[in-house]
């Protein structure tokens, strides 16, 4: 009667150990899932419209393509800048990606 009651509990055990498995895979998934939508969408805006740089109080701001929403403040002074990189960021320097709009602050920030 104890071996019956071992092998139960085994099985049980087994099974239980197979139902926590299955569940952790079920929401790794569907975790991936959402991350990528997520890096999908800030993506975006990179795809679609590009950026524009833009002196705006003094210092120099990134804002998305429609030229009017903010996409990062920086520290970076205009005056700092060269004469020619001032003027250009008065009308806004158009960029079409991430990359290049970290290039620029890269190269004249501090």
């Amino acid at each position: 009667m104890r071996k019956k009651y071992s092998i139960g509990f085994l099985i049980l055990t087994i099974l239980v150990v197979f139902l926590l498995i299955l569940g952790y895979r079920i929401s790794y998934h569907k975790m991936l899932s959402k991350q990528e939508e997520a890096q999908a969408q800030e993506d975006a805006p990179e795809k679609e419209e590009g950026f524009y740089i833009k002196a705006a109080d003094g210092y120099v701001t990134v804002y998305l393509g429609d030229g009017k929403t903010v996409y990062e403040y920086t520290s970076i002074l205009v005056s700092e800048l060269p004469d020619a990189i001032q003027k250009e960021l008065e009308n806004g320097k158009k960029v079409d990606s991430l990359g290049q709009v970290y290039g620029f602050l890269e190269n004249y920030s501090s």
